[in-house]
C-alpha cells in the first residue's frame, strides 16, 4: 500500500477547483497543490450579484479546511469527530443606474442552517439542510463533498477538507426598496458562519492513521462569498473562498 506525503504551505483563497477521488497530503498542501491544477468551474457575471447564468438560480461555494499549526508555516491535517454547524444567510440587492452599484444594501435576506458531519463508518461527507426549500426557495438546497483526503489505492481513510455548495435564487422581488417600489433583487452576497465546531483527531500523513484528540481554538468560524457566482450546482463547478478550522 503506497501512501505519498506532500508538504503544507499557506492557506489559498479563492480558486477553481474540482472534486478530488484521491489524494494524500499533510495539512493544507493536497488542497494547494490540486486544486491549483483543477479546471475552472463556469462562473456568472456579476455586479452586485446580476449575472449571465441562464435559469433562475446561481451557486455559492466555500472550502473548509481543518488543522493545527505545527510550527512555521507548518501544518497538522485535522479530520472533525463530525463536522460542524453553519448559519448561512443570502442577500440581494437592487442595481443602481450603473450595473455596478446598488441602490440598497441587504433589502432582501434569507437564512438557512446546515450540519456537516464526517462519517467514518461510510468514509464520506454529509450535510442536512433546515430552511432550505427545493421548489419555492430562496435557498433551494446546500450538497457537500470531499475535498482532501488520504487513504490507500482509490480509498479514502480520512479527510480534513470538504466543499460546501450553496444553490439560490438568483433575483428575488424586494419590496419599497428606495424610491422605486417592487425593485428586483440580484444575489449579491452569501454569509457563513459555524456556530458549533467538534473536537477532532491529527491525522498521520505517512500512514494515514488518526492521532492525538484536538480540540477548535474557537466555535466561531466565517467568511462571505461575494461572488462572482457560479451556474453549476455541484462542487466540480462552483468555487469560493476558503474558511481555516483551527485546532
Amino acid at each position: 500500500m503506497l501512501f505519498t506525503v506532500i508538504s503544507p504551505p499557506s492557506p489559498i483563497g479563492r480558486t477553481s477547483r474540482r472534486l478530488i477521488p484521491i489524494c494524500v497530503g499533510v495539512g493544507l498542501a493536497a488542497v494547494a497543490a490540486v486544486v491549483m491544477a483543477a479546471l475552472s468551474p463556469a462562473v456568472a457575471w456579476a455586479y452586485c450579484g446580476s449575472n449571465d447564468c441562464f435559469g433562475n438560480t446561481v451557486n455559492s461555494a466555500i472550502t473548509v479546511v481543518h488543522y493545527q499549526p505545527a510550527g512555521g508555516s507548518n501544518v497538522d491535517a485535522v479530520e472533525p469527530d463530525t463536522g460542524e454547524d453553519w448559519t448561512i444567510t443570502a442577500y440581494w440587492d437592487t442595481l443602481g443606474s450603473a450595473p455596478a452599484l446598488c441602490d440598497c444594501t441587504a433589502t432582501a435576506n434569507a437564512t438557512v442552517y446546515v450540519t456537516v458531519d464526517w462519517s467514518d463508518a461510510t468514509k464520506s461527507w454529509s450535510s442536512s439542510c433546515t430552511g432550505c426549500n427545493s421548489v419555492n426557495g430562496p435557498i433551494f438546497g446546500v450538497t457537500v463533498c470531499l475535498d482532501t483526503g488520504c487513504g490507500g489505492g482509490a480509498q479514502i481513510d480520512n479527510s480534513w477538507a470538504y466543499e460546501l455548495v450553496v444553490n439560490a435564487a438568483k433575483t428575488n422581488t424586494l419590496i419599497n426598496c428606495g424610491p422605486n417600489p417592487q425593485q428586483l433583487g440580484h444575489l449579491s452576497r452569501v454569509s457563513y458562519g459555524t456556530t458549533a465546531v467538534d473536537d477532532g483527531n491529527i491525522i498521520d500523513g505517512v500512514y494515514c492513521t488518526e492521532g492525538s484528540s484536538v480540540s477548535p481554538t474557537s466555535q466561531s468560524f466565517s467568511t462571505t462569498d461575494s461572488g462572482p457566482f457560479e451556474c453549476v450546482y455541484s462542487c466540480a463547478g462552483a468555487a469560493g473562498p476558503q474558511v481555516d478550522i483551527v485546532y
